[in-house]
């Protein structure tokens, strides 16, 4: 049944065997009917189909009697049998198409390459293949095409391919394809991949793009041309108003966009000096035709200056000049390598050996001053001049030939010569002589270097040799020579005789030394690791070695001190060697402890006078204390004008010492490094104003007139230390005041710059009284110097004020200026950088006013006037108090009774201040104020340990005290 249903199939099926040629031993009825009754070989062969271009299809076409029929194809190996099944056969018609026979016909005749195929093989290619390729269509059908194209192409080809085939779609390139005379044809492909298939058309387009890669080849070369000579070009149509640069031009005047709006612009490069020549040149071009070439100097838009070479040339239309063309060249560089020949051979003239360049032959092209002093022969530029009438050793012309022969072996030689001179003296010469080549043209270049003096100098040192070697082996101490060899081996391979004395060694002993053990065994046992590890050093990094050691004295326990030093040499064959020398010295130790203890003395006497000091300066403000105290109290009670007047003198002189014991303070601090400088948020003007504020009773008292100039800028808040800087201030204004009478002292303070951190802020005092003569303006800043001293007598202090002031201004990275002239005043100023403070927002206090009760004050005080003092001015705060006098008994009434503030003095028997405020904070929160006649930075680091709240310093400012009482009791703001 299913052989009936094959047969009758309306599509053709038959088989054929799988061995040549292929007989076909079976078909249905329509492939009889069709093609079976006419074929006269029942086989493959006599149908005319060669199986082996169909081996990797699956469809094909098999043309008979002028038709095409198309069939499917199964293999032996695809079905499983020993034979080639063909069905589905039908006849291919096409619509509105010609057919078959006319469709070769066409093909045949057609100038274009036509293919089908699949993958990278060509199932079928037009006969034209033959006429442009030189090959028969059967060489390409079933090949794989990527051989033909030229390597070059093969790339983009399977590119452009595989992204064709991916979007089914028309495609096309131009690629080289190589024919079978082994020429490569450039072919314009159109390639339409379909249903697994591809079909291309080809067309020979080798003339035109040969024509065009040469078009291109010219245009490339052009270019190159242009970019290897770094010429820029031009163009100017005045008619049009236009404007044309290439790229080069714009890059040479620097200009990023890369145009240039008109003829103007343009000219506006150059420097002003070279364009009326610029301006003239284009002028002259366009009226008289005239060509120009010019080298000018131009300034870049980003204003580099550069030497440029440029061209300009007409263009003509109608007889007239039309347009103006030209090229712009950057020659900097040529001019620069101008100059620098011109340096070279002045430096070549300026050399003091003599120089000469000559050809092979002999004759001098160039030579400097030296050698033409030397010589007496005239310049090579007015008359030539040959070696030989230089060089004696070169009269013979064998010796020169010679000479040429080793020097082109050798391009280079160093010898010793005789020069003459044209008035037959002679001197001796080393001459340097090198073979150089220039544009393939060789000279020889010779330097000589008169070593008459050296040629004595090794005469003389070879005289005086026996001498230095005396010399040596006399000189204190000992020279030697120590080698390090590359096995680790360690010898002197020289020693002076100084060595016997310093090691006492015997003659004998002296003779045996040559390694290091005889050496060794004489250093003392706790230095042999010193000398030997610094020994180690100086050779692995071949760096300076230098030791102190002992060694020992003979016939006694005792050591003597002992210094080498030398410096090492690494040889080409890997040994170290060192040069150096040993020498005694232990006087020199000696000396050296004597003045270890004379340092120590000195620390000693040092640190005794810093606790003289201190303790002076703490018993002198303990009564000062009491007096500035009293003083306050006087003056908040009724007294009458002259009374006021005296207190006002009382209250001044105890300022004035005050400032002279801190001024000593401070001076011992700094000259001991313990002052220390606070970083707080401050306001410059208020630090200004409460100095001139504070200074106004000593301006007044003294008749003067004292003004601030305060820069408005200056309200603002930086980081710095308010104590030093108003104590700057105070030392600069009381100094000017002290030497002013009826006259006026001017404070200036202005900001001179603001950045977004830091401002700097600039100081002035100036005052119009006694002035400083200039021999004395330097000596003004010295400790305890007031110039002359009468003025220790008329004016009074320390001389430390100004020290001091310089002394905290260098602290702070300032530098004090002075200006003066004798009569008429003096001026100090200088410049303050500072940090800006963070300004952080405060929030408001919350102050209590309702309590009516008195505040109630703890004085812990041993010294009984500074106690009386003291509550005298509690009282008239309209506070109450209680005293005792000491840390104890402070904290036993802490402990008691109920206090609003503990005024704690630091110093006090049974129990100081400081451990008392200790024990108080572990049971109270009351608020406890450090009383000192120490000052704050002498004992900061014990304040915050003791974690005071506050810090009044004696002798007691009333107003002080009373404003950090009132900061740290919230209750005490009403009080007025």
């Amino acid at each position: 049944m299913f052989k009936k249903i094959i047969f009758e199939s309306s599509e053709m099926v038959f088989l054929a065997d799988d061995t040549f040629p292929y007989n076909i031993f079976y078909t249905n009825s329509v492939f009889e009917q069709q093609v079976g009754q006419f074929l006269e070989d029942k086989s493959l062969v006599g149908l005319g189909l060669d199986i082996n271009s169909y081996i990797f299809k699956e469809e094909l076409i098999i043309d008979f009697h002028g038709r095409a029929y198309s069939f499917h194809l199964e293999l032996p190996q695809d079905n499983g049998s020993n034979y080639f099944l063909f069905y589905k056969g039908k006849e291919v018609k096409g619509k509105h198409l010609p057919d078959y026979k006319d469709s070769e016909v066409f093909f045949k005749n057609s100038i274009d390459l036509i293919g089908i195929g699949q993958e990278n093989f060509l199932t079928w290619v037009s006969d034209s293949i033959y006429e442009l390729l030189g090959y028969s269509p059967e060489e390409l059908i079933n090949v794989d095409l990527c051989q033909f194209f030229h390597p070059d192409d093969l790339g983009m080809v399977k590119e452009i391919l595989i992204g064709a085939k991916k979007e089914k779609e028309k495609n096309r390139f131009s690629a080289r394809f190589c024919a079978k005379s082994g020429d490569f044809f450039w072919i314009d492909w159109q390639i339409h991949f379909m249903e697994g298939k591809f079909y291309a058309i080809g067309r020979d387009i080798t003339e035109s793009q040969n024509k065009k890669i040469e078009r291109e080849r010219q245009n490339e070369l052009l270019r190159h041309g242009v970019e290897i000579n770094g010429l820029g070009v031009w163009e100017w149509d005045p008619k049009e108003q236009a404007f044309y640069g290439n790229d080069l031009l714009y890059s040479i005047l620097e200009i990023e966009e890369a145009k240039v709006s008109g003829i103007e612009q343009y000219i506006g490069f150059f420097l002003p000096s070279f364009q009326p020549v610029m301006q003239k040149s284009l002028d002259d071009l366009f009226t008289e035709a005239k060509e120009f070439d010019l080298e000018l100097k131009i300034k870049t838009e980003k204003g580099n200056e550069k030497w440029v070479r440029v061209t300009g040339k007409p263009r003509f239309k109608d007889n007239q000049v039309s347009t103006a063309l030209g090229t712009f060249c950057d020659i900097s560089e040529r001019k620069s390598h101008l100059d620098e020949i011109g340096l070279f051979k002045e430096l070549y003239n300026l050399s003091p050996d003599g120089i000469l360049v000559m050809d092979i032959a002999g004759e001098i092209i160039f030579a400097n001053r030296e050698i033409l002093r030397k010589s007496g022969l005239a310049d090579p530029k007015t008359k030539k001049s040959d070696i030989r009438d230089l060089a004696i050793g070169f009269l013979d012309g064998e010796v020169w030939e010679d000479y040429l022969l080793d020097l082109k072996e050798s391009n280079s030689r160093i010898f010793q010569s005789e020069l003459g001179h044209v008035d037959g003296s002679k001197c001796t010469v080393e001459v340097n002589c090198n073979l150089i080549q220039i544009q393939a043209v060789s000279y020889i270049i010779s330097f000589f270097r008169d070593i008459s003096e050296r040629v004595s100098l090794e005469k003389t040192l070879r005289q005086s040799s026996d001498f230095l070697l005396h010399l040596a082996d006399q000189v204190p101490g000992a020279l030697y020579q120590f080698v390090l060899d590359n096995e680790g081996k360690m010898n002197f391979s020289y020693l002076s005789p100084g060595i016997m004395t310093l090691l006492d060694l015997t003659e004998e002993e002296f003779s045996k030394i040559g390694d290091i053990s005889m050496v060794i065994s004489k250093i003392h046992p706790e230095d042999i690791s010193q000398v030997l590890s610094t020994s180690v050093i100086s050779a692995r990094k071949i760096c300076p070695w230098s030791c102190q050691f002992r060694v020992k004295k003979s016939g006694i326990g005792d050591f003597k001190w002992v210094m080498g030093g030398a410096r090492p040499e690494l040889l080409p064959n890997g040994d170290v060697v060192w040069y150096g020398y040993l020498t005694d010295i232990s006087e020199q130790k000696d000396f050296e402890a004597d003045l270890k203890k004379a340092r120590e003395s000195a620390d000693e006497a040092n640190r005794v006078k810093s606790e003289f000091l201190s303790m002076i300066s703490h018993d002198l403000r303990t009564p000062l204390n009491a007096i500035s105290g009293s003083v306050y109290s006087l003056a908040q009670e009724e007294h009458s004008f002259a009374q006021g007047e005296i207190i006002n003198t009382i209250s001044f002189a105890a300022d004035n010492l005050i400032i002279m014991i801190n001024d000593l303070l401070d001076f011992q601090k700094i000259e001991a490094g313990k002052l220390s400088l606070e970083n707080k948020s401050i306001n410059l003007s208020e630090v200004a104003r409460q100095v001139i504020k504070g200074l106004g009773f000593h301006a007044k008292e003294s008749f003067n007139k004292l003004n601030l100039y305060l820069d408005p800028d200056l309200d603002l808040m930086v980081m710095g230390d308010k104590v030093r800087i108003a104590q700057v201030l105070n030392n600069l204004i009381t100094n000017a005041l002290k030497f002013t009478k009826n006259g006026q002292v001017e404070v200036f303070m202005k900001l001179k710059s603001d950045l977004s951190d830091r401002i700097n802020v600039y100081f002035e005092v100036k005052d119009n009284g006694v002035g400083i003569a200039k021999e004395y303006q330097d000596r003004i800043f010295e400790d305890f110097d007031q110039i002359q001293y009468s003025f220790n007598k008329k004016y009074g202090g320390t001389g430390l004020g100004l020290s001091i002031t310089k002394k905290l201004l260098d602290r702070m990275g300032s530098k004090i200026n002075l200006e003066s002239v004798p009569g008429f005043g003096s001026s100090f100023f200088f410049d303050l950088e500072l940090e800006k403070a963070k300004v952080l927002p405060q929030q408001p206090k919350e102050i209590s006013i309702e309590s009516t009760n008195k505040p109630k004050i703890l004085v812990a005080e041993d010294n009984d006037v500074n106690a009386l003092v003291l509550g005298k001015i509690i009282k008239k705060w309209g506070f109450e108090f209680d005293r005792v006098s000491n840390g104890e008994a402070a904290v036993a009434m802490v402990r008691n009774g109920k206090y609003d503030c503990v005024l704690m003095d630091i110093q006090m028997p049974i129990m100081d201040g400081i451990e008392a405020t200790a024990l108080i904070k572990n049971i109270s929160s009351v608020p406890v104020i450090a009383l000192t006649a120490a000052s704050k930075a002498e004992i900061l680091e014990k304040i915050q340990k003791s974690q005071f709240d506050s810090f009044v310093s004696k002798p007691i400012d009333a107003e002080e005290l009373l404003k950090k009482i009132k900061d740290l009791v919230l209750d005490l703001n009403y009080i007025s």
